[in-house]
């Protein structure tokens, strides 16, 4: 195919039929819903492997994929050279399974709650509206970019007629069909249906997934695809991850300090709070973390080469009329960041075949569904369990608790749908994500793991950290996108820049006004060990807390509840993380020694990266997906023979953690 095509009829069934699959296992988990732990956190009930492949599909999403796209066409191999470097980062956070054991130990069902444990009522309220704001307009643009990406690659026109003379706009109409369909799987059976949903959701997509990059390989040789990449300007190139420094928003520093971030604000963001008090176990959350490091490898390199293949498609000479096909169309969308979002998935139109475009057209679905239902979970719950019940101090029976919950959620529906209609998107998305995600993010990461791990912070300290954290971040990233316009020149510091002096300066109030209280908190009580240990949360241990001496196997995170499996995942893990860190350094010192042209870093993408991930997706992919099955056919069993405990509910009713000295 040599023009931008449309979907066939076979491309629509294929998109009716995976939609209505889901729709029907949506309705089939309604009745396992009984209480409100059930419909916050499938009472905590997930295995590892269903956690970690619903939740992949819960973070991806129509607009994560649109933003990855973005990203890859303007920075190249930049961002999986920079993930690279992750590699020792990930590996240290998840052997001791930073932040996440501890956090499902507190057995809380929301980060605030939590809070609320460690800080006090005030606090939660406090944080969890700073929380909530910058979740609720974060995602206020996610409907309008998965409306905007089925409009463009399925060639809707932008009106219709209604009845033969109401003409109604096609965007508006996909948004309220999107949202209303995530409503329904929200509303069926709370996080249960989440879960549930987003693993077939996960399922499908990596299959696809794995498809199209076979596809890819097959129509566009790497070689080829290599070739196009090298046309780049300098400052600009999308092989050599040193040499982006005019790459606009996506240089080394954001990358680089995108690290830091992920260490200090680990599980912060909340936009999938649920998946994080899930699990049946503080265990079985702390191997989902390090099993998530694989689920990945079939959607990173998919989501790597399509843009590849499009930014080829559009400037290799051999595709010079793809390019001008392509460029018409572009030229007709008026809005600059939605030409931008378009350039991948229009290009996909030029040699999608009937039938697998469709079945992207479902992926595309899939994951707009599975982000918003997890999404409107969150910020729905959020606001009644931390916002509207600590503030008001009542306690509601289950039936009117999980009525109020879906009248919040229906309530984030209708703001989103209002946000996307009348906002007008000025930037990349990632570049709009760090700004709304800087309201919160400035300062919460510090006031978590000051909780989490210490003893001696305060609820001074806390209060002083998000407060400042949280000004600094905004007002900063606010100056830097806006300065030209108010005042004639540009901010000095970057949008990343900003985030990194705001979050480090949080750090420095938490433990400045911490210190000056002088108070030692309970957190053995907080976390549920020693004599207030949960029978429940330690089944590989008999219901006995886990011993904690220190020797190797301590410092590499392996307790008493290591199964032999366990320890072989780990083993692996530890040698791939080690493995590409390795080779990581290497490439850096050559580079900066004797330096590597663009056919060797065109080599080193070619058979470290690419050959590596796509020969070994498929295997991980098999893996994974059994142990889901298993997982869920686990769950369903064990929510039908569960005893509900009623009172969980989400309300702290013992405040008594702190040890004054």
């Amino acid at each position: 195919m040599d023009t931008v095509q449309t979907m066939h009829w076979i491309d629509w069934c294929v998109v009716a039929l995976v939609g209505l699959f889901f729709v029907a296992v949506a309705y089939s988990t309604k009745k396992y819903t009984q209480s409100t732990s059930d419909f916050l956190a499938a009472n905590r009930l997930a295995g590892r492997y269903l956690l970690t492949l619903a939740e992949g599909v819960a973070g991806l999403g129509a607009v994560s994929i649109v933003a990855r796209f973005q990203m890859v066409y303007k920075a190249g191999f930049a961002p999986n050279w920079w993930e690279q470097l992750q590699a020792p980062i990930l590996l240290i956070m998840m052997l001791t399974g930073w932040v996440i054991y501890r956090f499902r130990e507190t057995r809380s069902l929301t980060l605030a709650q939590f809070f609320e444990m460690r800080y006090g009522r005030n606090f939660r309220i406090y944080a969890a509206s700073i929380c909530w704001i910058s979740g609720i307009i974060n995602f206020g643009i996610f409907p309008s970019v998965g409306a905007n990406f089925f409009i463009h690659y399925c060639g809707l026109p932008t009106e219709y007629m209604l009845f033969g003379f109401l003409v109604m706009p096609t965007y508006h109409t996909l948004l309220i069909v999107l949202l209303g369909l995530s409503l329904y799987f929200t509303f069926a059976g709370g996080q249960i249906a989440v879960l549930v949903t987003d693993f077939f959701q996960s399922f499908f997509v990596n299959i696809i997934l794995i498809v199209i990059l076979i596809l890819l390989l097959i129509k566009f040789p790497l070689s080829t695809i290599f070739e196009g990449l090298q046309i780049a300007e300098p400052g600009k190139s999308l092989l050599n991850p040193f040499d982006t420094d005019n790459v606009k928003g996506f240089d080394s520093y954001y990358f680089l300090i995108a690290l830091f971030a992920m260490i200090i604000n680990h599980k912060a963001w909340q936009g999938s709070q649920a998946y994080n008090v899930s699990a049946k176990s503080p265990h079985e959350a702390k191997m989902a973390g390090v099993l998530g490091s694989y689920r990945g490898w079939a959607l990173l390199w998919s989501l790597t080469l399509m843009p590849l293949v499009a930014y080829t498609i559009m400037h290799h000479p051999n595709y010079a009329d793809w390019a001008v096909q392509v460029q018409g169309v572009l030229d007709g969308i008026p809005d600059e960041q939605v030409r931008d979002q378009m350039i991948t998935p229009l290009t996909m139109t030029l040699y999608m075949p009937v039938g697998l475009m469709g079945a992207f057209a479902a992926v595309m679905f899939a994951a707009f569904i599975s982000t918003h239902d997890t999404y409107l979970h969150s910020w729905g719950s959020i606001f009644i369990q931390d916002i509207y019940l600590p503030w008001t101090g009542k306690e509601l029976d289950p039936k009117q608790h999980m009525r109020l919950l879906r009248i919040s959620i229906f309530g984030v529906a209708i703001f989103i749908f209002l946000f996307s209609s009348l906002y007008q998107q000025t930037q990349d998305i990632l570049l709009f994500f760090a700004l709304t995600g800087a309201f919160w993010l400035g300062g919460a990461g510090v006031v978590i793991v000051g909780g989490l791990y210490s003893s001696w912070g305060t609820t001074r300290g806390a209060f002083a950290a998000l407060t400042t954290g949280t000004t600094l971040a905004t007002s900063g990233m606010f100056l830097e996108h806006f300065c030209m316009d108010w005042f004639g020149r540009d901010f000095p510091l970057s949008g990343q820049e900003v985030y990194f002096f705001s979050m480090a300066v949080a750090w420095v109030f938490y433990i400045g006004f911490s210190l000056t209280d002088r108070h030692t908190f309970n957190l053995d009580k907080m976390l549920h060990r020693g004599e207030y240990v949960v029978a429940s949360d330690r089944q590989a241990t008999g219901g006995r807390d886990i011993k904690r001496q220190w020797n190797w196997r301590m410092a590499l995170g392996i307790t008493e509840e290591f199964t032999r499996g366990d320890k072989i995942i780990y083993g692996i893990t530890i040698a791939k993380s080690l493995m590409f860190f390795g080779l990581w350094i290497v490439m850096t010192i050559t580079w900066y020694t004797v330096g590597i042209s663009d056919d060797g870093w065109a080599t080193y993408h070619y058979y470290v990266n690419a050959m590596f991930f796509i020969g070994t997706s498929f295997i991980v992919m098999v893996w994974l997906s059994i142990g889901g099955l298993k997982d869920l056919v686990s769950l369903l069993k064990d929510l039908k023979e569960a005893k509900r405990v009623f009172s969980d509910d989400g309300t702290v009713r013992d405040h008594d953690f702190e040890v004054k000295t």
